[in-house]
């Protein structure tokens, strides 16, 4: 039986003076529009389900340790799916090493540590509670024969490959600083040093410090809070303490045209 209604019809409908016209869209959209859904699925098993692609967020921390492994969660139902974490949540990634074993360890420490650490922090008003809840541990505090280890700051903190204090100034190793920046650095940090993502490098401010082992630290360790990946793991130590000294002896003092804003500390 052949339907004979027609493909396109004015319908008995008006709204507004409009009266209302059926017509069928076209092909091409409609097929574009399924094949989006089937993408979607596909999308979802990969990323989501398998775990066989990388989302942006992975793609980053394996950018800063190309060692690290996404780890896999069994859920409820069965399926296994790749952990989600807020990127605003994931403060253990943005640690060192050092720092997060140090934080561990203050965690895991005896009952009597955190009351003594409670103690080191408290008001005189909860000082004094505690003096009733735990007269033996206070006397020990009051004594001065337990000071408790104060937690770690979040910091760029830990060893790093060279010793070098000074910069280097002679003009090979100076050159070849400039070439590492104009490559790996300036992206961040401006053609002449001045700032965009990453903050001015010409000015008198500082946020990790301005002496050579500061800076060395900063490249060798990154700050992975603020995006500035691990150099470590890509450029050599000759490398770092060149583009180290070219910031510090051919950047630094200079004005560049559109500064960024002084970020840090001002260090004379």
């Amino acid at each position: 039986m052949s339907d004979n209604k027609p493909k396109d019809e004015l319908l008995d409908h008006a709204y507004d003076g409009i009266q209302e016209y059926d017509n069928e869209l076209p092909g091409w959209w409609k097929n574009l529009f399924y094949l989006t859904i089937i993408i979607s699925v596909i999308y979802v098993i990969h990323y989501m389900v398998l775990g066989t692609g990388d989302s942006q967020r992975v793609e980053y921390l394996k950018e800063i340790d190309p060692n690290y492994v996404e780890p896999m969660v069994e859920t409820a139902g069965g399926g296994v799916f790749s952990r989600y974490t807020s990127p605003y949540l994931a403060q253990q990634e943005n640690l060192t090493p050092r720092v997060r074993h140090e934080l561990d360890r203050v965690v895991n420490a005896p009952f009597d540590e955190h009351i003594f650490r409670a103690m080191n922090t408290a008001t005189a008003e909860d000082l004094e509670k505690l003096k009733v809840l735990f007269p033996e541990l206070y006397t020990q505090f009051d004594s001065g024969a337990f000071a408790a280890p104060s937690a770690p700051s979040v910091s760029t903190a830990g060893a790093i490959a060279s010793s070098l204090t000074a910069p280097l100034t002679d003009d090979a190793a100076l050159e070849a600083g400039k070439s590492v920046y104009d490559v790996h650095c300036f992206s961040c940090h401006g053609n002449a040093g001045e700032g965009g993502i990453g903050p001015n490098l010409t000015d008198e401010y500082w946020i990790h410090g301005a002496e050579m082992q500061d800076v060395l630290r900063v490249i060798f360790k990154g700050v992975p809070a603020k995006g500035m990946i691990a150099w470590e793991k890509t450029l050599s130590q000759e490398e770092i303490e060149q583009v180290a000294s070219y910031v510090l002896v051919r950047l630094q003092g200079t004005d560049p045209p559109n500064p960024k804003a002084p970020e840090g500390e001002k260090v004379e």
